[in-house]
C-alpha cells in the first residue's frame, strides 16, 4: 500500500471514529433528554387537570355531606324535604342535573320526578296512581350508602357512571348516609352530575393546556372498578342496552339496563397494571403495543383526589418524541455531509503531502547516485520548496558544509524536544547563545539586532521575572533535571510586555555536569490575556450568579407565603389551614400537646350579600375576621375554611378553654353592631362550632368533621351561639 493510501486511511480511522461515536454519544444523550422531558411536561399537564378535576368533585361531594346534616333531609318526609330539594336545585343554577332522595326502603325522590298518589315517590308513570314505584336498591351507590351498610356508619360515595332511571342521560351520582338526630339510618341523599359538564370542563381543559400540540388529547376517566367515563370512542361511553331490533332492555323490576366499558377487558396487559397502580392512588406512564395495530402507546394518568376516579391520556410514541425523531434526522443528514468532506479532505491532505515527497525521493536517490543535476521542476511549496532548493545547492557544496550540516542535526534534534518555536541555545562553556530569527522577531527584532550572548537574553527580561529566572537556572544546573518549562515575561522593541513560554532540555556531560541549554519561546500573550479576560468573567459570573440566586430565594420564600395567604382578609388560606394542622397534629400525636379548633359561620351571610352587595359583604367579613383576631393571642391562628367559614386553630387548649373563648368571640362580633335587617337578631352574628382533639384521632380531619358537625347543631338551634362536640357542657349563647 503506498504511502497516499496510508495517510488517507490513516486520517479517516484516527479522527472519524473519535468523531462518529462523539457524534452519537451526543445524538443519543440528546434525544433521550428531549424524550424525557417531552413526557415529563405532560405528566405535569396532566396533574394540572387532575387538580382542576379534584375541587370539581371535592366541592359537590363537600355539599352533598352537608346536605345530610339538614334537618328537613333528616326527617325523610316529602312534605319538608322536596321544596328544600327543589330550592337548592334553583340554586346551584345547573350544577346538577338533579338532587334525589332514597328510604331505607330504596323508593327515589327527586327534583325530576314524583308521583302525587304515591306521597309524590318516582314512579313508572307519575300520572298513574295505580304505577308501580321505582327503587334504587339495584343501583351501587345505594348499596354502598344504605344497603350493605351494615356498620350504618357515614358513607360518602361518588358512582360509576350510570344511565338515569328518570331522565336517561348519562351521569355520576354523589350520595351520602342519612342519620336523623337518634343517629338511626334512614336512607340516603344524592346529586346527580350531568355526563356533559364533565365533558364540557374536560374539552375545555384539554384544549386549553395541550393546545401547543398537533395531536388531539384522547383524554379518559376511569373509576376504581376499571370503568371507562370519558373516552375519544363513543362506543365506549356507558349506554342503554339494546337488543338486535334497538330496544332497550329492561330488568325483571322494569328498569333500563346501562351497559359500561372497562379497562381491565382491554387486551393490553399494560393497561391492566396501569389501573393496579390507579387504585392505589399512583400516577404514573404506561408504554404499550396495541393489540390491533401494535402501534407503541404512552398511558399518563394521575388520581383524582377525593374521588375514586383516576384521569389519564394515550397518546401516541410518535406523537410525543417527535422532536427526538427530527433531531436524529437532522443528525444524521450532517453527519452524511460532514463525513463526505472529511474524506475528500483527508484524499486531497494525502495528495498535497505525497506528491512534493515523492519528487523529493527521485531528487535524493538522484543524489546518492552521484547525479547532481538541479531539478527545473521545484517539489510543493514553502519548507518542501526551500528542501528541494537546499537538495540542488547540496550538489555543489555538500563536502564544505558536512559538518555544520551535522550540528545542525544535532541542534534541530535537541530543539525538538523543546518546542519549535523561537529557538535559543546557551553553550555554557563559552556562554555564547544562539538566536534564532523567529526567536528575535517575536520581540521585534531583526536577525542582526542582537547580540549573541547570555547578557541579552536577561536585558530584555522583566525586571519582576529576572531575579527568579536567575535562580531557576542557577537550581537547574546543579540538580539532575533533563528539561525544564517556566512562564515568563520580555521587554517587546516597542516597549510592551511579551508573555512567553519558555521550555528547554538540558545536556549534560558523562560527570552530570551541564553544559549546554538548548530551548524554545512561544509566544502565549494573547493565551494570557484571554485566560485573565475568563477568570474576570467567570468573577462577574459568580458574583451575578450569587445576587440572582439570593433574589431567586427571597421571591420564592415570598410567593410560598403569598401561597398561604387570603389575599382579602389577610389570614391563611385553606392550604395554610392544611399545613399548619399537620404541624400541630404531629406534635400532637408525638408530643402529647393538646389542641382544639372553633369553626365560625356568619349567621345569614348570603342574605346579607343578595340586601348590600358583595362589596359590603366583604366588608362584613373582613371586620369580623379582625374582631376575631383581636381575641386571639400569637399561638393561635384563624384560617379561612369556605366562603363565610373560619377556623381558629388554638394550640395546648382544652374544650373548656375553647368554649370559653368562642362565647367572648361571640359576643365581640354582636357588640361590632353590624346592621342586618335580614337576620331576626337585626345585626351580624355568628354561630360556633366547638371540638377538642382526641387521642383515637388519626388525623386532623376527624377533628374538623366534629365542628362542622356541632356548627350545625348550633345553626339549627337558632344561630348566635356556640355548640361543643361530644361533651356534657353544651353551650347556647344567645344576646
Amino acid at each position: 500500500m503506498n504511502l497516499r493510501y496510508k495517510i488517507s486511511l490513516s486520517l479517516i480511522f484516527s479522527t472519524l471514529v473519535p468523531v462518529s461515536l462523539m457524534v452519537f454519544f451526543v445524538l443519543w444523550h440528546v434525544t433521550n433528554d428531549a424524550e424525557e422531558s417531552a413526557k415529563q411536561t405532560i405528566q405535569n399537564y396532566m396533574q394540572l387537570m387532575s387538580s382542576k378535576l379534584t375541587d370539581e368533585f371535592y366541592t359537590s361531594i363537600r355539599e352533598v355531606e352537608i346536605y345530610a346534616q339538614v334537618e328537613q333531609v333528616k326527617s325523610m318526609e316529602p312534605a319538608n324535604f322536596i321544596p328544600f330539594l327543589k330550592k337548592e336545585f334553583l340554586r346551584q343554577n345547573g350544577r346538577y342535573e338533579k338532587l334525589l332522595v332514597s328510604d331505607i326502603d330504596g323508593h327515589l325522590y327527586n327534583t325530576a320526578c314524583g308521583n302525587p298518589a304515591l306521597n309524590y315517590k318516582c314512579s313508572f308513570d307519575d300520572n298513574d296512581p295505580n304505577s308501580s314505584p321505582k327503587l334504587l336498591t339495584g343501583r351501587q351507590y345505594w348499596q354502598e350508602t344504605v344497603g350493605n351498610n351494615v356498620s350504618k356508619t357515614q358513607v360518602t360515595y361518588l358512582s360509576d357512571p350510570i344511565i338515569s332511571y328518570t331522565t336517561g342521560v348519562s351521569q355520576l351520582i354523589i350520595a351520602s348516609t342519612v342519620f336523623d338526630d337518634n343517629n338511626q339510618l334512614k336512607g340516603m341523599i344524592g346529586a346527580s352530575i350531568e355526563w356533559a359538564r364533565i365533558s364540557k370542563l374536560i374539552t375545555d381543559l384539554s384544549q386549553k393546556i395541550f393546545s401547543q400540540y398537533s395531536w388531539q388529547p384522547k383524554i379518559m376517566l376511569i373509576s376504581d372498578s376499571g370503568t371507562y367515563w370519558y373516552h375519544w370512542d363513543k362506543n365506549k361511553l356507558v349506554h342503554l342496552k339494546k337488543d338486535a331490533q334497538g330496544n332497550v332492555i329492561k330488568d325483571e323490576k322494569g328498569l333500563p339496563i346501562s351497559k359500561a366499558y372497562s379497562i381491565n377487558n382491554e387486551p393490553e396487559t399494560a393497561l391492566h397494571l396501569a389501573h393496579r397502580d390507579m387504585l392505589q392512588k399512583k400516577s404514573g406512564i404506561t408504554e404499550f403495543e396495541l393489540a390491533e395495530t401494535g402501534d407503541i402507546q404512552y398511558l399518563f394518568y394521575q388520581p383524582i383526589e377525593s374521588s375514586q376516579y383516576s384521569i389519564a391520556l394515550m397518546v401516541s410514541e410518535k406523537d410525543v418524541n417527535q422532536v427526538s425523531y427530527d433531531l436524529k434526522s437532522l443528525y444524521v443528514v450532517v453527519f452524511m455531509i460532514a463525513l463526505c468532506v472529511f474524506m475528500f479532505a483527508a484524499i486531497w491532505i494525502a495528495k498535497a503531502i505525497t506528491d512534493p515527497i515523492g519528487r523529493l525521493m527521485g531528487q535524493a536517490n538522484r543524489l546518492k547516485e552521484g547525479n547532481y543535476a538541479i531539478e527545473s521542476k521545484q517539489s510543493g511549496s514553502g519548507e518542501l520548496s526551500e528542501l528541494s532548493e537546499t537538495f540542488a545547492q547540496m550538489a555543489t557544496v555538500i563536502l564544505d558544509r558536512q559538518k555544520r550540516l551535522e550540528i545542525s542535526e544535532e541542534r534541530f534534534e535537541l530543539a525538538m524536544k523543546g518546542a519549535n518555536d523561537g529557538l535559543w541555545d546557551w553553550n555554557l562553556l563559552n556562554n555564547d547563545v544562539y538566536y534564532s530569527p523567529r526567536w528575535k522577531n517575536m520581540l521585534g527584532y531583526g536577525e542582526d539586532e542582537l547580540d549573541s550572548e547570555s547578557g541579552t537574553y536577561f536585558r530584555l527580561l522583566n525586571k519582576g521575572d529576572y531575579k527568579y529566572l536567575k535562580k531557576e537556572i542557577k537550581a537547574v544546573r546543579l540538580s539532575d533535571k533533563d528539561a525544564f518549562s517556566y512562564k515568563i515575561r520580555m521587554r517587546h522593541k516597542a516597549g510592551h510586555l511579551v508573555h512567553i513560554l519558555t521550555r528547554g532540555v538540558v545536556v549534560r556531560d558523562e560527570k552530570g555536569i551541564a553544559k549546554r541549554f538548548v530551548g524554545t519561546h512561544v509566544d502565549i500573550t494573547e493565551q494570557t490575556l484571554n485566560q485573565e479576560k475568563i477568570q474576570k468573567l467567570n468573577e462577574d459570573l459568580e458574583k451575578t450568579v450569587r445576587e440572582r440566586t439570593l433574589k431567586l430565594e427571597v421571591a420564592n420564600r415570598h410567593l410560598n407565603e403569598l401561597a398561604m395567604l387570603d389575599m382579602m382578609l389577610n389570614i391563611g388560606n385553606r392550604r395554610g389551614l392544611e399545613r399548619h394542622l399537620n404541624l400541630t397534629h404531629t406534635r400532637f400525636k408525638e408530643e402529647g400537646q393538646n389542641y382544639a379548633v372553633l369553626l365560625f359561620d356568619v349567621d345569614y351571610f348570603k342574605r346579607y350579600n343578595d340586601l348590600f352587595g358583595h362589596q359590603e359583604g366583604d366588608n362584613v367579613l373582613i371586620n369580623v375576621v379582625n374582631c376575631l383576631k383581636d381575641n386571639l393571642n400569637k399561638s393561635e391562628k384563624i384560617y379561612r375554611y369556605g366562603g363565610e367559614e373560619f377556623i381558629c386553630v388554638l394550640p395546648e387548649s382544652s374544650l373548656n378553654k375553647a368554649i370559653t373563648l368562642a362565647q367572648k368571640m361571640v359576643l365581640s362580633i354582636e357588640n361590632l353592631q353590624i346592621k342586618h335587617a335580614k337576620s331576626h337578631y337585626g345585626v351580624v352574628t355568628v354561630s360556633v362550632g366547638c371540638a377538642e382533639v382526641r387521642a383515637d384521632d388519626m388525623s386532623w380531619e376527624q377533628l374538623i368533621s366534629r365542628s362542622d358537625k356541632a356548627l350545625y347543631v348550633a345553626k339549627a338551634k337558632g344561630r348566635n351561639q356556640i355548640s361543643a362536640d361530644s361533651s356534657p357542657y353544651e353551650s347556647m349563647f344567645n344576646s
